[in-house]
């Protein structure tokens, strides 16, 4: 049963309620210093009380100056996704910024003073209609689902959405990783107006797999590099690093934290415009970008023979099933893009893991 609390001279409702496992107390203003009247409101919060145990939230008579009833507080889209959204500013600034995004598109769609609990699959699928006709992509319009999908059941395990809805992604055909083969790849060491340091660090990330700000988070010890398991895939890792590879990632850990020779609001965007540039450089297609080298990393391993479930570990990768898109790409393809490390008549199995196809480089753009 609720209880009676008294504050400053006034009296309160206390209810109890579990969330997640945990005991919550909810206290409710009964504007009175008299007992008598106390004890009065007290007994209409009690034929209520299981309903707000349930996380339904009412206006009482006492707080509503303009009415004489008690009647239910409807919990609206719009308070709903504020709560959501600063529970989660811990996360990466890009995420933060994908969420917004989402949730801008879903009060567009839905409108602010939508109650949750009446968000239903008609719902979602008018909110799909609306990101169609704003022009997005199935790929954009699953990214914005998985975010509705997420407010979703957050609100559902603290027990203030009833049911979800029905949420399914639109189907798409899954792109083969986009590489960079080690012709690519030549061709952009032996580009005469970038910087050395540019191409070690381009380097670094093929070798590593790392993604693009990973290494800001990253340390070494020893000879390990050590990723916490505060990025995408949120699974840390550890890469052992010849002392080349441990040189090149100490001197871009000094360049990300005091800035190379330059002022950089961003220095991940900024690695990543000069990678694109490298590229467009060479004539490499455009579908190929930064985190392509990563794609790179993953190809590189299995055909020198790492199986998918290491690769997985040293992908940082949550699920093998993620990995094993590298694994139904086109093998005898990849070995041909990358001649130096194909073993000869056969495209899996080698042992050695060496990377002696990458000295005769780092010994040209180390020193």
């Amino acid at each position: 049963m609720a209880s009676l609390r008294k504050r400053r001279g006034n009296w309160y409702v206390r209810v109890q309620r579990w969330v997640d496992g945990a005991r919550k107390e909810i206290q409710i203003p009964l504007r009175t210093s008299s007992k008598v009247e106390a004890m009065a409101r007290l007994a209409q919060v009690n034929k209520v009380e299981g309903d707000i145990k349930q996380g339904i939230m009412f206006n009482f008579a006492w707080l509503n100056e303009n009415s004489t009833t008690t009647s239910i507080r409807r919990f609206t889209l719009k308070e709903a996704c504020d709560t959501w959204l600063d529970s989660r500013k811990r996360l990466q600034n890009n995420t933060l910024s994908i969420n917004k995004q989402s949730i801008r598109y879903m009060l567009a769609a839905m409108g602010e003073n939508k109650p949750i609990n009446r968000i239903l699959s008609v719902n979602i699928i008018k909110f799909i209609e609306y990101l169609e006709s704003n022009g997005l992509s199935i790929t954009s319009i699953n990214i914005h689902l998985r975010t509705l999908k997420a407010m979703l059941r957050y609100w559902h395990k603290r027990e203030r959405l009833r049911k979800m809805p029905i949420m399914e992604q639109l189907p798409t055909r899954k792109a083969d990783p986009h590489y960079i083969t080690d012709r690519e790849f030549g061709g952009i060491m032996q580009l005469e107006g970038l910087d050395n340091f540019y191409k070690r660090v381009f380097l670094l990330y093929r070798e590593t797999g790392m993604r693009l700000r990973e290494p800001i988070m990253a340390t070494i010890e020893g000879s390990w590099l050590d990723i916490p398991n505060l990025s995408k895939g949120k699974v840390g890792r550890h890469i052992e690093l010849d002392e080349t590879l441990q040189a090149i990632f100490s001197e871009y850990k000094t360049w990300l934290i005091e800035g190379y020779g330059s002022r950089i609001k961003d220095p991940g965007d900024h690695i990543s415009k000069v990678f694109k540039k490298a590229l467009v450089a060479v004539g490499v297609e455009d579908r190929k970008h930064f985190h392509s080298l990563r794609h790179t990393y993953a190809v590189r391993m299995l055909i020198k023979g790492v199986s998918i479930y290491d690769l997985k570990l040293l992908m940082g990768h949550s699920s093998v099933t993620t990995t094993e898109q590298y694994s139904l790409m086109n093998l005898k393809r990849i070995a041909q893009d990358f001649p130096k490390i194909a073993p000869k008549g056969a495209f899996l199995g080698k042992e050695d893991t060496a990377l002696e196809d990458t000295q005769p480089l780092l010994k040209e753009y180390v020193a």
